[in-house]
């Protein structure tokens, strides 16, 4: 059986920092990602975590305090143009879903940092597929 979820992204990638953090970053757990952008302005995915036992605010704070791999002085340091984006809401309403929804992204977006075999989905699924669904 295939699955696909739709997902609505944050407005816009917020530049990592603690003003942004402040401003932008949800209270909530969930998916976030951590991009660059080239010289075109195409984006590059370094990093995705699902935060699910703190905030994605508290996650991006504990890279910022270099507490959480990966450490954003190291990242800042390789990639200046380093920025923040997360999933503000998806059609996945259990934890199960959650679990193969953040599959699916890992596996749609290829985070530079991630090894996607680490990341497993629950198995209910032969094929599971995400649509951005903020840009329609």
């Amino acid at each position: 059986m295939i699955k696909e979820f739709g997902i609505w992204q944050s407005e816009k990638s917020y530049r990592f920092k603690e003003e942004a953090f402040e401003n932008h970053a949800p209270q909530t757990g969930g998916i976030y990602e951590l991009v660059t952008f080239d010289a075109e302005q195409n984006a590059k995915v370094l990093f995705a975590e699902w935060a699910k036992d703190q905030s994605i605010y508290e996650a991006l704070y504990e890279h910022w305090r270099g507490e959480k791999k990966p450490d954003a002085r190291e990242l800042l340091k390789q990639y200046p143009n380093l920025y923040f984006s997360y999933v503000v809401d998806s059609n996945a309403t259990t934890p199960e879903d959650m679990q193969d929804l953040f599959y699916g992204i890992v596996q749609a977006d290829k985070p530079t940092l991630v090894d996607p075999a680490s990341v497993k989905p629950t198995g209910r699924y032969s094929e599971i597929t995400v649509k951005d669904k903020s840009i329609l």
